[in-house]
């Protein structure tokens, strides 16, 4: 038989079961506001994973004794709209910073709160009710938030809907897990055939010599331990991070490359992130297409090939080789040096690699052309093969996700039931 439903009224919820009520936030809650310090309440960090014990990365204030209180079974929200949807019922007696509220439940099972406030349509809404003057400054105040209307299920509802949701919700987080963790495998054995056909070649029955150089160890004997600065032209970009809101630098027409391009991109860089204008361009480089380009630093060692010219800063250095030919080869022998460029940076603030450090680094290197695009097009065909495979995952990871956001909506706004 079909669920008899009503038009709610309200647009984040849409139609409800016909015997569902509906009330303000307000009435379903009251706001705990008193203030403890963290020497006495632990202090706890409110995340998109739920209410944990604080975090070492967490940013940590002075004001010790200006925290908010929290109980086990109330629920935590971060008012502010760049941490959409860090909330949760706590599971701990604690204290949070004054940028969350902390709702007590008067009438909810909790298992059945847990869903509803953390569910995409709710926090939508709670992000409607916002105040603000820019995007990273917006933030929802109680007495805002405490006119949102929520949907009211019976408590015999509400457990059989928190029940239903935390077991299928268990089932596809453990999905979700067995999905990245295959991600990381095939990382890794991608990262073990680059370095595999980089020092060793193609050919198991070629004789072998120690090549004197630990990373490398054993390579064919006709092979070379040579210097990076020795194969290619090394450059260090010129142009110094400025903020991006001057304007005597940026929207131009001139790409600029940033190392978060570099990061995100898969070998080549095809998109660009920022440009320049002409007195930008005036006080910066430009690299021609297919430089290598590796970052040194904060993400130290990550590497790809410019599709375009472009200019970029100097926490970028570009590799053009002596063999025009060889920028593909030393895209991959740098990718399997990523920890040895790591090693060799230093550390203050974040992590920095030298460039002079980097122009003495030794790699394997084979005198024989052809041998060389032979590696090339080997690693070409089996990386792209194991980036397919990567990128099936991750659709797979968010049709989950998406599945996962769709079923809780839809359960606690009645749209579907459980029988």
């Amino acid at each position: 038989m079909t669920r008899e439903m009503k038009d709610s009224g309200i647009e984040w919820i849409g139609e409800i079961p016909k015997d569902w009520r509906l009330k303000p936030l307000g009435s379903c809650f009251y706001e705990r506001n008193e203030k403890v310090s963290d020497s006495e309440w632990e202090p706890l960090s409110v995340t998109k994973l739920g209410i944990v014990k604080q975090l070492e990365t967490a940013a940590k204030s002075d004001a010790h004794d200006s925290r908010k209180k929290v109980c086990i079974g109330d629920f935590v929200i971060n008012s502010r709209s760049d941490r959409k949807q860090s909330c949760g019922v706590s599971q701990y007696d604690g204290s949070v910073s004054l940028i969350n509220i902390v709702l007590v439940n008067r009438s909810f099972e909790l298992n059945y709160v847990k869903y509803l406030l953390k569910n995409y349509g709710f926090a939508e809404e709670f992000y409607r009710w916002g105040t603000g003057i820019v995007a990273d400054l917006w933030s929802t105040k109680w007495e805002r938030m405490s006119k949102i209307m929520l949907p009211i299920p019976s408590i015999e509802e509400q457990k059989r809907i928190g029940f239903f949701l935390d077991s299928k919700i268990k089932e596809i987080d453990k999905a979700i897990t067995l999905a990245k963790a295959s991600i990381e495998d095939y990382k890794k054995y991608k990262q073990s055939i680059i370095t595999e056909a980089v020092t060793k070649g193609l050919n198991p029955d070629v004789e072998m010599k120690d090549s004197g150089i630990e990373w490398i160890g054993y390579m064919p004997k006709e092979w070379h331990s040579i210097k990076i600065k020795y194969v290619s032209h090394i450059s260090r970009g010129l142009f110094n991070h400025r903020p991006r809101s001057d304007k005597r630098y940026y929207d131009g027409i001139y790409p600029f490359i940033q190392t978060s391009d570099v990061a995100k991109s898969n070998k080549y860089i095809t998109t660009y992130s920022q440009t320049l204008n002409e007195f930008g361009k005036s006080v910066s480089k430009e690299f021609p297409k297919g430089t290598l380009t590796m970052t040194i630093a904060a993400n130290v060692g990550d590497v790809a090939i410019l599709d375009f010219d472009a200019y970029f800063p100097d926490s970028i250095v570009g590799f053009v080789p002596n063999n025009e030919s060889d920028n593909i080869y030393l895209y991959y022998i740098f990718k399997a040096m990523k920890k040895i460029f790591i090693l060799s940076s230093t550390i203050s603030t974040q992590l920095n690699l030298n460039i002079d450090r980097v122009k003495e680094l030794y790699i394997p290197y084979s005198s024989n052309q052809i041998e060389r695009q032979q590696i090339v097009n080997y690693l070409d065909q089996q990386c792209q093969q194991i980036d397919k495979m990567i990128a099936d995952k991750e659709t797979l990871i968010k049709d989950l996700e998406d599945y996962k956001k769709s079923l809780i909506y839809e359960y606690v706004t009645g749209k579907k039931e459980v029988k």
